[in-house]
């Protein structure tokens, strides 16, 4: 799709990111995209830390958000102690290494076009596309790249895209195909965006750290969002991802976090049929919860 020519600068800046997609259907309303960017000098720093985490609690299997228990305390809640410290590392190192984006699609809006996909997965595979598109915008924009690779790792298990009985899900093809397309489209518009190279790969989150941890934060703005869950673990990962995104609605210098540009949840479409950022969330503060390590609560 074009050439070099069309991105050619006197100073020809390029990086490779690492992508990690995960997606999430909480009800009938919601589509949840979840992509986690992780620059390639920064993967392995990323992973040793989330296995530091492990190594303290002794837990080697998968982190994964849908299967946390209700208490933190005890010996089978040493994966809520695991997730617990990743959402916390994130709040304080991870955010400078790992940027996270979360598209949270309304299919409930009167905005929202579901005659337009003939399929199921064309719809997921479109909003992940969209979701790519403005994480790209979003979290690498100012570094003004000239040439941008992307090896995007998709969950093999949890990707809900897979073809209905009888069709052939074109996912592997369409996201390099479209995240091209969409660079090329924005580069003769007179945007500051690169060329996308994209190289996609299909990884089991059981033995993919990043891909459990994209898990995570997507399951804890699922639950901001949605408070779907009875579970108090549950709810207090929510509540950290509430936190960031209430304090993103103050100016970047204001605060608490750090977390602008490194963090983000957008909908779409709001009345207009266009993206949105003042999303409702569900999930409340609840500054006179219970010990979450009192088990006699319980």
């Amino acid at each position: 799709m074009g050439s070099r020519g069309f991105w050619e600068h006197e100073e020809y800046l390029k990086e490779k990111w690492w992508v990690f997609h995960d997606e999430s259907i909480p009800n009938k309303q919601w589509l949840l995209i979840g992509l986690l960017f992780v620059r390639q000098d920064n993967v392995e720093e990323v992973k040793k830390m989330l296995n530091v985490a492990r190594q303290e609690e002794g837990y080697k299997g998968e982190i994964h958000f849908s299967k946390l228990p209700k208490s933190f305390n005890g010996c089978y809640a040493s994966d809520a102690r695991v997730a617990l410290e990743w959402i916390k590392l994130y709040e304080t190192n991870f955010c400078e290494l790992a940027f996270f984006t979360c598209l949270a699609v309304d299919r409930k809006s009167p905005k929202y076009e579901s005659r337009r996909f003939a399929r199921n997965f064309h719809e997921y595979n479109r909003f992940t596309a969209m979701a790519l598109k403005s994480g790209i915008s979003w979290h690498l924009g100012k570094r003004n790249l000239n040439h941008l690779f992307i090896q995007f790792i998709s969950d093999k298990k949890g990707r809900l895209s897979q073809p209905d009985k009888g069709w052939e899900d074109n996912f592997e093809d369409y996201i390099p195909y479209r995240a091209e397309l969409d660079a090329y489209i924005s580069h003769i518009a007179g945007k500051n965006y690169p060329k996308v190279t994209l190289n996609l790969e299909i990884s089991d989150s059981a033995s993919d750290e990043l891909l459990q941890l994209t898990d995570l934060l997507l399951g804890a703005t699922q639950e901001a969002i949605v408070a779907g869950s009875s579970r108090p673990v549950k709810q207090e990962l929510g509540r950290y991802a509430l936190s960031w995104c209430q304090d993103l609605k103050k100016k970047p210098w204001q605060q608490q976090y750090r977390l602008h540009r490194k963090f983000n949840v957008w909908g779409f479409p709001d009345k207009e049929g266009k993206p949105y950022n003042d999303i409702s969330f569900a999930l409340k503060m609840n500054p006179n919860q219970l010990s979450l390590f009192d088990e006699n609560v319980f």
